[in-house]
């Protein structure tokens, strides 16, 4: 069974003003660290529940990250400030590696109790123990009672745990990876008026109902070890920078815009003049949304995805979706009668699923491409698994593979180092034409299903949080025209079966990918795909608002 404590958001600030000295941080390494592996011995050990099984397999999990968090509107501070704090993950198997207490049950995780106690932020090397120790004991309990019951269930129906589908966990090597934190030293004035010039933009557009910035770091390190010998400790920063406004057209209409940007450090974030031409140009976007005109009626046809666009379709089909290329290590319950929860791709290894030009590659130790950081690549997965640099999920259309964790529900599935998910996935397509190609095969399309215009999307976000611009593209004279956001209905695998067209030039994005994740995507700048339905979306009317008196704003 596995239980995590959770306070840090991702993104919550995480930025000190001075940095820890070499010296300091292996003195803190040593007590986190010693803490962690006395008390997994002592567990190892010592644990002993009357008429269960002792725990075959410990690990624990220590997140130490130092948070900062800023808050500008109108180019003052709203708020500023920082904290510490440390999560943990604990998790207690009890049977074997073949069969114990999360084979035969999909839930196997244990809420936390009253008797709880969190992970002191200072060094305490007893107060470390008896955090984990607490944990443990009561992990432990859960898991030898679940490992019971399964031992029952089977007696009871005469069964070997391979007559049952049942989830195994998997054997991996021992993996010894200790990474010294390089000292990092933050201007915190500098990143709060960073914060302030760009939200002071919005003080030239009065008639924005709402705006902020808000910049979000969290950094520090995370110990990992398992009883079975591991041992990870690496450091860790990830920066967010997130610039909104809001706005209501003359009828009543709500409407609303982001800039977002992510980053390791701060340092990678674009030039403060380049953020604040882009807060200007959303801002003059949401004030222009009235003169947009709307689509009349549902569309269904050729649609042309560029920028962002492209690649948040490549990443809601290939990860979001029930055909995900995540294995899924749900199991039938032994009392359940539903239909097996296996995505239809787990029995599709080896067929063409996509156009067979289309190949998917994880490759989720890139750091970098084309000069970008890719800033979800990771060297270890958070079950101290190394991933390879190069694991093809799909070639030339055909799947390969599916990316997994160490449980392992079908026999084909293997322990190939992606718990945290991808981290970095490329898309590639040996039939990619220049952009502007793509255009003129958008226009041919919709002239052969007789339609008067086509669709194009467009985000230049890179991290597709923006709201992406719609255009009419018409047959006639190619003249584009851009339209109220629409509603796109479900595109799924069967889609990219047979691609109308696709960019040969790629770009790096940095989308949410689901469960809070992020996904570093290398992708085709452009994707047309035909067949796809669109439907006009109506925005939600409100009263006109009465003000007796007109914003400060204004004034002058």
């Amino acid at each position: 069974m596995l239980y995590k404590s959770s306070t840090l958001h991702l993104f919550v600030l995480i930025i000190t003003s001075c940095s820890l000295s070499v010296v300091q941080a292996q003195e803190k390494e040593s007590v986190i660290l010693r803490a962690m592996q006395d008390e997994m011995k002592r567990s190892m050990t010592e644990l002993k529940y009357e008429g269960h099984d002792a725990p075959f397999f410990i690990s624990y999990g220590i997140t130490d990250a130092t948070n900062y968090s800023v808050y500008s509107a109108l180019g003052a501070l709203v708020q500023s400030g920082e904290y510490k704090n440390r999560d943990k993950s604990v998790r207690v198997m009890a049977g074997n590696y073949e069969f114990n207490d999360e084979s035969l049950d999909n839930n196997s995780y244990s809420e936390p109790t009253a008797n709880e106690i969190p992970i002191p932020v200072d060094d305490d090397y007893f107060g470390i123990r008896r955090s984990l120790w607490t944990t443990t004991d009561i992990v432990y309990k859960g898991a030898a009672q679940q490992y019971k019951k399964h031992q029952a269930a089977l007696k009871e129906k005469d069964k070997k745990i391979g007559d049952l589908p049942h989830r195994e966990f998997a054997k991996v090597p021992v993996l010894k990876k200790i990474e010294p934190g390089k000292p990092y030293i933050l201007d915190k004035s500098k990143w709060d008026n960073y914060c302030n010039q760009l939200s002071a933009v919005f003080k030239s557009y009065p008639d924005l109902k709402s705006t902020k910035v808000t910049m979000n770091v969290s950094f520090g390190t995370q110990y990992f070890i398992t009883s079975e010998g591991t041992v990870v400790v690496t450091p860790f920063a990830k920066a967010m920078i997130h610039c909104r406004a809001e706005a209501k057209t003359k009828k009543g209409e709500h409407a609303s815009d982001n800039i977002v940007y992510y980053a390791n450090i701060p340092e990678e974030f674009p030039a403060i003049d380049k953020m604040k031409a882009e807060a200007k140009a959303l801002a003059e976007g949401l004030t222009a949304v009235h003169e947009e005109s709307a689509l009349e009626e549902d569309y269904s046809g050729p649609v042309l995805f560029t920028g962002a666009a492209s690649a948040q379709v490549f990443a809601s089909i290939f990860l979001s979706s029930r055909e995900s290329l995540e294995a899924t290590d749900r199991i039938p319950s032994i009392t359940d009668t539903r239909p097996d929860p296996v995505t239809s791709l787990e029995t599709r290894i080896g067929k063409l699923i996509v156009d067979n030009g289309i190949s998917v590659i994880a490759k989720s130790t890139l750091k970098t491409f084309n000069g970008k950081s890719l800033i979800s690549a990771f060297d270890v997965d958070d079950e101290g698994v190394v991933p390879p640099d190069q694991f093809i999920l799909i070639e030339k259309g055909i799947l390969k593979n599916l990316l997994n964790d160490r449980s392992l529900a079908r026999p084909a599935q293997t322990a190939n180092g992606h718990a945290n998910g991808p981290g970095v996935l490329e898309v590639v397509s040996d039939k990619g034409v220049p952009m502007p190609a793509l255009k003129q095969a958008l226009i041919e399309a919709a002239r052969k299903e007789g339609l008067d215009f086509g669709i194009m999307i467009k985000e230049e976000s890179e991290t597709g949080e923006s709201i992406p611009q719609f255009f009419k593209v018409y047959v006639i004279n190619g003249k584009e025209e851009r339209i109220r956001p629409v509603r796109t209905n479900s595109i799924a695998l069967k889609n990219l079966k047979r691609v109308s067209g696709i960019a040969k030039q790629q770009h790096a994005y940095t989308l949410e990918s689901g469960n809070g994740r992020l996904l570093s995507i290398i992708a085709p700048e452009a994707l047309l795909l035909d067949g796809i339905e669109l439907s006009p979306v109506q925005m939600p009317l409100q009263e006109p608002e009465v003000t007796y008196i007109e914003s400060p704003l204004k004034i002058n």
